[in-house]
């Protein structure tokens, strides 16, 4: 089975133009992945070259192929996709450390709390006990007065019998 000229012509122009398209393809999805408006990818997707394929619509092949060499068959793909990956743990990272130091001060913050109402209870446990005190120290000042009263009485009726006699009042 013999292959035309004019159709051996026009599978060697798809073939040379492939690798391009790809490359426009590969590009494109990492775009959206890196600017988040992906279109096969779920929105919080894993950053992955699995996902990086998906997105292009490529085969996973095609963006870990590397040529006989040993070099990437798309390296600038490659070399963009790490970098971004890098960015975005950094990122991560970033936004970890944050997230720890919330954490960090809202424990610090309950434990102020916790703290701030132990303090308000023994502020009025203190006061109770200064008005038990201001009471027994009143009803004491109350005793005092009665027991100089009684004293006075006692002293007057002592000197009432020492002057008079024995009469009774």
């Amino acid at each position: 089975m013999k292959l035309s000229t004019k159709k051996m012509a026009g599978l060697r122009r798809y073939h040379a133009d492939r690798p391009v398209k790809t490359r426009l393809k590969l590009l494109e999805a990492l775009d959206r992945m890196e600017s988040g408006q992906t279109v096969k990818v779920s929105p919080g997707f894993h950053w992955s070259k699995a996902n990086l394929a998906r997105e292009a619509g490529v085969n996973i092949n095609t963006v870990v192929r590397k040529l006989p060499d040993g070099k990437w068959a798309f390296p600038e793909i490659n070399e963009r996709f790490e970098q971004i990956r890098q960015k975005r743990q950094r990122a991560a990272t970033t936004s970890d450390s944050r997230d720890e130091k919330i954490v960090e001060l809202r424990n610090q913050l309950d434990g102020l709390r916790e703290q701030n109402r132990q303090l308000a209870l023994e502020v009025n446990r203190m006061g109770r006990q200064v008005l038990e005190e201001r009471e027994k120290a009143e009803r004491m000042m109350l005793y005092e007065r009665q027991n100089a009263s009684l004293r006075d009485e006692i002293s007057r009726i002592q000197r009432a019998r020492a002057s008079g006699g024995d009469s009774r009042a």
